[in-house]
């Protein structure tokens, strides 16, 4: 009986030992791609029962930390009164971070003010809607129906209502010519 015993203890070891070295040829590996995908994307935002934006997108990616991806570009509109849309931002490409909660808008960027007639563009945007702001270290390109204004860094108010272009650059133009809507 006694030799049943260790004949059962040293298999149990031997598994047990097996199993180890097993592990460390094949480490766990995380999946790190998105975990939830939503098509056509609609969300609204409102405060005390009026609507003050809406989130366009046709896919968007979530992953496991909270990110979020738009890959197939991105539209925001923020809203004067509940049917009144003052402002518009489109991004080709979009990435959100949680941690930061700051959304950073690439490609073709564009935010215009349509009650203004004012259009801002560059090639990378961050927003951040906590602060309700847009900035960016990138060239800019403002055109309203008087003048186009370039330079390079912009911080502005998230609905294009006022902005500050950080380093302004060239002269200012005669937009009289300029049809951008």
């Amino acid at each position: 009986m006694k030799s049943g015993w260790f004949i059962l203890f040293f298999i149990v070891l031997a598994c047990s030992t097996a199993c180890e070295d097993r592990k460390k040829n094949f480490p766990i590996r995380y999946y790190a791609g998105a975990v939830l995908i939503t098509q056509n994307l609609i969300t609204s935002y409102s405060d005390s029962g009026k609507k003050k934006m809406v989130i366009l997108a046709p896919l968007q990616a979530e992953f496991t930390n909270g990110d979020q991806e738009y890959q197939k570009g991105m539209e925001v509109q923020f809203f004067k009164t509940s049917d009144t849309v003052q402002s518009r931002l489109v991004a080709d490409l979009v990435h959100y971070n949680k941690q930061q909660d700051l959304y950073t808008a690439v490609g073709h960027v564009v935010l215009e003010d349509l009650v203004k007639r004012e259009r801002m563009s560059t090639s990378k945007l961050h927003w951040s809607r906590i602060e309700g702001r847009v900035f960016t270290n990138e060239f800019v390109e403002i055109t309203t129906p008087k003048q186009i204004l370039k330079g390079k860094g912009l911080t502005a108010r998230q609905d294009f209502s006022s902005y500050t272009i950080l380093k302004p650059e060239g002269q200012i133009f005669d937009a009289d010519s300029v049809d951008f809507f």
